[in-house]
């Protein structure tokens, strides 16, 4: 499976990464809830009644004050007034007399949208009396109210010291009352609101409200809870929302897993489709999929071996039962007398050939099932491989040219040392030589050449390897036979009926050269057949 290159996180920076995101989420929804409130702050600090007050705007433009309505909502002892900007009563909710102001308490009244307040403190310092003026004025994001300046007065009200703005040098009596008791003569807090008349006149509302109903500050609680909930109920929802993709990021890896190992269980194999999974669950993941392709290929080689021991129980059958016919059918033939005398020297002489082919062919796949049983120790040596193969084509020299075949031998003069088993390495040559003389014309010549070469392995260190190039020149093997020319029983003629081997040679010799931990393979494009062998040296007997 081809694995796409992705940026998988682990567990932990997945979740850390999610709470990150989660806590952004709850501090923006705080910021706007934060934004919200300060845009509600003039409904939370204002009762209902003078909200209700304020936004009758075209009876308080068109002086038409006697249609204003407040209701009950400021209070039992609650009423409001419009003045003009020196302070003279221009209408008032309540009966009786109407109030008189002087002109200066305007400016400490509070204004109903803000939160500026005065205060106003008595001082003495030994026989001197005076009056300590204070303005406060709420600042956001601080509690409570801070200090924004301060006058100070003498006994008779006079300013001897202000960095406030007044527009006075002077505080009247009732301001200084006012001031001094923060509400009227019932005990109403007072609250102004600036409005123009429809000539554009400056007037004021005098909003004189209880300190004490109940129902403006259930309002306000109200207001507050429900901020409080809304904030609540959002932070829910997202915890919800981002546990819900919290749960589908891992469970949707571990539901294809599921659905995998299940399918697995029915035979059928499937590979899991990598995503942006956490890095552990992709490693399980991973870890399945080689799974599965290791049991895939595993399956194809069972099923590869199982046709192999089919054709070659097959192929065993038909090599051993042509000579056993033959002599089974000549020794009925000598046993009923139906062959002369003369010639059965030579019937004879057919039934040891034939013999011979059986035991050669009872010992090859006995050494074929030898060696390929898991047990099998090789007799193994320490010595100069390169000495050794030197000496075997020393000996095989003189016999194949005897048998008017060309060898021809390329092997260095330098030592390479390791581990070999000198008779079944002996196996390896023979076979292939023996393959090279039946299948290859008489004039093909022979070749045997060797090589070191020096690599690294998988861990970077490195490896010294003898590269041993051994075959013939002659026509090749057919391209159907290349690709199984190790198996057991291939054989050149495949109708099996030359009798030039058992075609177990190649199977042996590839079994052999494995068991020396080395490898063997069949050259591509080169003319005639050579096998390129590859056996690990090394300097530690």
């Amino acid at each position: 499976m081809t694995r796409k290159s992705r940026n998988h996180n682990s567990f932990y920076t997945f979740i850390v990464r999610n709470f990150i995101g989660l806590a952004g989420i709850v501090l923006i929804l705080a910021a706007f809830f934060y934004f919200l409130s300060t845009q509600i702050h003039p409904v939370l600090v204002t009762p209902a009644g003078i909200q209700k007050l304020i936004r009758q705007v075209d009876a308080l433009k068109n002086d038409d004050y006697s249609s204003l309505k407040a209701g009950r909502s400021l209070g039992k002892k609650g009423y409001f007034e419009v003045t003009e900007a020196d302070a003279k009563v221009l209408y008032s909710s309540q009966s009786g007399d109407k109030n008189v102001y002087k002109s200066d308490i305007l400016q400490y009244l509070p204004e109903v949208d803000t939160d500026a307040l005065y205060n106003i403190v008595p001082m003495q310092n030994g026989d001197e009396k005076g009056w300590l003026l204070i303005r406060y004025d709420s600042q956001e994001g601080s509690e409570g109210d801070s200090l924004s300046g301060v006058a100070v007065l003498d006994e008779n009200r006079k300013f001897l010291y202000s960095n406030l703005d007044l527009k006075s040098s002077h505080l009247s009596e009732d301001s200084l009352n006012y001031l001094y008791f923060n509400e009227d003569e019932s005990g109403n807090l007072i609250q102004k609101y600036t409005f123009k008349s429809s000539d554009g006149e400056p007037r004021y509302l005098l909003i004189h409200s209880s300190a004490d109903f109940a129902h403006e500050r259930w309002a306000q609680r109200r207001i507050v809870l429900l901020l409080v909930t809304a904030f609540l109920l959002s932070v829910i929802a997202v915890i919800l929302f981002a546990g819900k993709k919290m749960a589908r990021k891992i469970s949707r890896p571990l539901q294809k897993l599921s659905e995998a190992i299940d399918n697995a269980a029915g035979g059928k194999r499937v590979q899991i489709r990598e995503e942006q999974e956490p890095q552990e669950l992709l490693s399980v993941i991973r870890s399945f999929n080689d799974m599965e392709a290791s049991l895939q290929k595993s399956e194809e080689e069972q099923k590869k071996l199982r046709e192999q021991r089919r054709r070659m129980i097959a192929d065993i059958s038909h090599d051993l039962k042509t000579p056993v016919t033959v002599i089974q059918g000549y020794v009925d033939a000598m046993r009923d007398g139906l062959i002369p005398k003369e010639k059965q020297q030579n019937y004879l002489q057919v039934i040891d050939s034939k013999t011979k082919m059986i035991a050669e062919l009872i010992n090859q796949f006995s050494d074929y099932s030898r060696l390929d049983h898991p047990e099998y120790q090789m007799n193994l040596e320490y010595g100069d491989i390169c000495e050794y193969i030197r000496e075997y084509i020393s000996f095989r020299y003189v016999e194949l040219e005897m048998a008017g075949r060309e060898l021809e031998a390329d092997i260095p003069d330098q030592k390479m040392y390791g581990w070999f088993d000198r008779f079944q390495l002996k196996r390896v040559f023979e076979n292939i030589i023996g393959n090279a003389m039946k299948y290859s014309g008489a004039e093909a010549k022979i070749l045997i050449a060797i090589t070191k070469k020096t690599c690294r392995n998988a861990q970077g260190e490195r490896e010294d390897w003898m590269e041993i190039r051994i075959g013939d020149e002659g026509s090749g093997i057919p391209e159907e036979l290349r690709s199984s020319v190790f198996d057991p029983f291939v054989v050149g003629d495949t109708s099996r009926t030359s009798g030039n081997g058992t075609g177990l040679g190649l199977s042996i010799a590839k079994k052999i050269v494995e068991l020396h931990k080395g490898k063997i393979c069949l050259l591509d494009h080169v003319p005639g057949t050579f096998f390129l062998i590859e056996l690990p040296l090394s300097d530690k007997q």
